[in-house]
């Protein structure tokens, strides 16, 4: 673990340089990641197994917002 936390600190992490594209592509990816989340929460019946999948339905759902957003700002690389 000690090495692990070592080499993060040598090495900090870079921004991730996405285009405009590339951030298109990904929160495309996540809508479809949700709403195929959602459509099998919906086949379940039982509400213990379906909560995780309505959870991770709306993490992927919150990413894309993100990833829109992302998109819209002035600094945002175009492709």
């Amino acid at each position: 673990m000690d090495g692990a936390r070592e080499s993060a600190r040598q090495n900090p992490r870079k921004p991730l340089d996405l285009t405009d594209a590339d951030l298109a592509t990904a929160a495309t990816a996540c809508r479809a990641m949700s709403y195929q989340e959602g459509a099998r929460a919906k086949q379940l019946e039982n509400p213990t197994l379906r909560g995780p999948l309505e959870t991770n339905s709306k993490r992927y759902a919150a990413l894309a917002e993100k990833l829109e957003a992302a998109r819209k700002r002035p600094g945002a690389a175009s492709a």
